[in-house]
């Protein structure tokens, strides 16, 4: 009997069409595939919406932490001429003595600073643009102090002695800064740089206080002649602004977590009644991304 009488042309069609579907049709895992978009990848293209940069997501909102080192640099000089004027003391002697003892200089210290961070990262392809807010407290403080010193000069038949101490205050006790931030997502790091302005908390005052004295070195003992005290202050206490910039790498560990280094530079504004502060933190942080 020949295999045409066996198989009718009919049933030869459904028989083909059978095969035809078990072809084009998935498995069941497939299947699963295709409903999460996944499939296509299996053909070298990405799902939408899937992770890039080998599979971290930089986009989000995120939160953290931070503690590094701050340096903080700073000058009262330009105090110098405000307090001898301000002293108020009786000639020209004694203000020449001052002027030479309140030479302020260059001051810089170290201290420890701490803080949190808050922002939102916006990806296109590999490259990242976000804004960050931070807010730091600080325990370095540049103050510069002079004194206490005792001077003498003999002027005009009479010696004349200034007494006393100046300080010049460069404490910044909290500051905050807003900046937009540039990255580019390489995998699971992410360098970036950042710039915007800062805006802080800072005790810049200078003041200087002591007494003077006029005595008569021709008479034995060299007696008092005539004697005072005398103070001054400049500068101010209260908000000061300036601008920030950095840079640093993010690195990711977990899918929403991630590792912080990085190095902020910031310069307060200064003026006739502000001190001239400079600041330059190292920090390391954590954060978790949403």
């Amino acid at each position: 009997m020949s295999f045409h009488r066996l198989v009718s042309p009919k049933a030869c069609s459904r028989l083909g069409g059978l095969a035809l579907a078990a072809l084009l049709v998935p498995t069941g895992a497939q299947a699963a595939d295709y409903l999460r978009g996944a499939y296509g990848g299996h053909q070298g293209v990405e799902p939408v919406g899937a992770p890039q940069n080998g599979g971290v997501d930089w986009a989000g909102v995120y939160v953290g932490g931070h503690v590094g080192m701050s340096n903080v640099q700073s000058n009262s000089s330009r105090f110098n001429s405000t307090l001898v004027q301000g002293a108020g003391l009786p000639n020209t002697t004694l203000s020449g003595m001052l002027t030479t003892v309140t030479n302020f200089r260059n001051s810089e210290k170290r201290g420890t600073s701490f803080g949190v961070f808050a922002g939102a990262n916006y990806l296109w392809d590999d490259v990242v643009l976000g804004v960050e807010a931070d807010y730091s407290r600080n325990g370095a403080d540049a103050t510069s102090r002079i004194g206490p010193y005792n001077n003498s000069q003999d002027s005009g038949g009479s010696r004349w002695t200034l007494q006393g101490s100046a300080t010049g205050r460069a404490q910044v006790n909290s500051w905050g800064t807003f900046r937009g931030r540039v990255g580019w997502a390489a995998g699971y790091f992410m360098p970036y740089l950042t710039a915007g302005v800062a805006v802080a908390s800072i005790d810049g005052r200078a003041t200087t206080s002591g007494t003077w004295q006029q005595a008569n070195p021709g008479l034995p003992g060299v007696p008092v002649i005539a004697n005072g005290t005398y103070s001054s202050r400049a500068g101010r206490e209260g908000i000061a602004y300036g601008g920030a910039f950095g840079a640093g790498v993010d690195i990711s560990f977990f899918s929403n977590m991630f590792l912080r280094a990085e190095w902020q530079h910031i310069q307060f504004a200064a003026g006739s009644n502000r001190v001239p502060i400079t600041m330059n933190t190292a920090r390391v942080a954590g954060g978790v991304k949403f």
